[in-house]
């Protein structure tokens, strides 16, 4: 077996098991609930943890490679993407399993950012175009076969074997990574940001602890998390800024921020993690909890959604390649994702029988469809507006406001959720708002509670979607004047 071969074989199996990891274990949410318990800020967790540490040491394996070498840091990350697939699969406990999540996230980041550095250099420039469709192809089909495979997983055996399938390739991956030589690379001085990394670490978490904390307004609690974030927040900015004007490579640079076409191509990302990954992590909840839907039939609906990320973005190259405007582009696939949601509502709340059904799974394919025809060719016309040599800072910059909002947008649907169901349940449901707010509605056995309790589920799931309908509409507001220049 050629060497080229392997290393494909090890970067995109690896690739697959990282977003149907993220897209599959919302499936197994209800599931864990019902073995481990309901607390709906541990359960938040379990996603939460992953995305969270994933969208930070994204950037942090990046700069490391640079020194050690991309192999031995796709090694490391993906032994500890093994080891926490294993104790994920065993944890005795939601914090167990959230400590386990949080380690996968850490080790899932080396594959995007070791993963892709291997094949660069394996492969010559001409090949670079083929193989890196493939990569992306490969996450697409991750996302896309997720929520499908993890509910078969979950009907047929348990939650827990969903780990073990992740396990079992990653097992795979290890023996085939072991199997690779170590790619030279250019020597580069190691001016990593390690300072700054760590304040981004502290600032993206505090922000999320913040946020889970809202239905706690009441508490100092809150307010602590609060003005930490502030603090933190103006350290990290001012560290940049001290290190981008003394010719020190900081974290992020600031300076890419100064281009508006570029932040106009960035917020389009973020409208993704408020619209396509909220519902990609959470409407498998909605539909087991509302409809009754066995693990197995969400994971065939949610295809709806996910679908479209096998087929979208070739149909991206095909529309910018005709000389479509992008910054039309970039506008139109932020309207669909964001309007999307609206469209959802409407359907939910106006529409009933098959006719709901089949809106339902219209709403969601147009949904998939703005995220697939942005994934990819929005980060090229994005890193494509600033100059060559500042690409890899705007690419850092961008992949941070991608991971970050997907992060902050589960944790902000979860916290809203048990923010207004604790301040709207009545006093016979108070002790089940974290059940309710989980989805598990299963777990209250008096029948006329249970009725209670779906119907202010339904109600919260309506405002929660609402907002973060607003939210997306107003970034690609933003999306239209930052680039409304350039749109004719």
């Amino acid at each position: 077996m050629s060497q080229k071969l392997v290393l494909c074989s090890a970067v995109f199996s690896a690739v697959f098991v990282v977003p149907s990891s993220i897209s599959g274990t919302a499936i197994a949410l209800p599931y864990i609930a019902q073995k481990l318990g309901s607390d709906s800020v541990l359960l938040q967790w379990v996603v939460n943890s992953f995305n969270l540490f994933f969208a930070c040491f994204t950037l942090i394996w990046g700069a490391i490679s640079d020194k050690w070498g991309a192999k031995h840091c796709l090694l490391t990350g993906v032994t500890l993407y093994l080891i926490a697939s294993l104790l994920s699969a065993f944890a005795p406990t939601l914090l167990w399993l959230d400590i386990a999540r949080a380690c996968a996230g850490i080790g899932g980041a080396s594959v995007f950012a070791c993963g892709s550095t291997l094949l660069m250099h394996a492969f010559s420039a001409k090949d670079h175009a083929k193989v890196f469709a493939a990569f992306g192809t490969t996450a697409g089909l991750g996302i896309t076969l997720g929520p499908t495979m993890s509910g078969f997983l979950v009907d047929i055996f348990s939650y827990q074997a969903i780990f073990i399938f992740h396990f079992l390739i990653l097992a795979l991956v290890f023996v085939l990574v072991c199997l690779l030589p170590q790619y030279q690379q250019k020597q580069q001085a190691f001016h990593f940001d390690i300072i700054g990394a760590i304040l981004f670490l502290i600032l993206i978490s505090s922000l999320m602890f913040f946020i889970i904390n809202l239905n706690d307004y009441h508490q100092v609690s809150m307010l602590t998390f609060f003005v930490f974030y502030v603090i933190i927040g103006v350290v990290f900015v001012q560290h940049q800024r001290r290190r981008y004007h003394h010719d020190k490579m900081p974290f992020l640079d600031i300076a890419v921020l100064n281009n508006p076409t570029f932040v106009g191509f960035t917020l389009v990302t973020m409208i993704a993690g408020f619209s396509f990954v909220v519902l990609l992590t959470y409407f498998p909840v909605f539909l087991s909890a509302v409809f009754g839907l066995s693990a197995s039939w969400t994971g065939v609906f949610m295809l709806a959604l996910t679908a479209p990320m096998l087929f979208c973005p070739i149909l991206a190259t095909r529309f910018l390649n005709k000389e479509m405007n992008p910054k039309l582009f970039a506008l139109i696939v932020s309207l669909m994702m964001s309007l999307g949601l609206f469209l959802l509502l409407i359907v939910l709340y106006f529409l009933s029988g098959m006719i709901q059904i089949l809106s339902i799974l219209s709403a969601l394919f147009i949904i998939g469809c703005g995220m697939g025809l942005h994934a990819g060719a929005i980060d090229r016309l994005a890193l494509s507006s600033v100059d060559i040599e500042k690409s890899g800072f705007a690419a850092g910059v961008l992949n941070s406001f991608r991971l970050g909002s997907e992060a902050l947008g589960v944790a902000l649907y979860g916290a809203l959720m048990q923010a207004f169901i604790a301040a709207n349940s009545s006093s016979s449901l108070h002790s089940y708002v974290s059940i309710i707010a989980s989805g598990n509605l299963g777990l209250i056995e008096n029948l006329e509670l249970q009725s209670e309790a779906l119907h202010l589920y339904l109600q919260t799931f309506f405002i929660v979607i609402g907002i973060l309908g607003i939210l997306s509409l107003l970034l690609s507001f933003a999306v239209w004047v930052l680039l409304k220049r350039q749109i004719r």
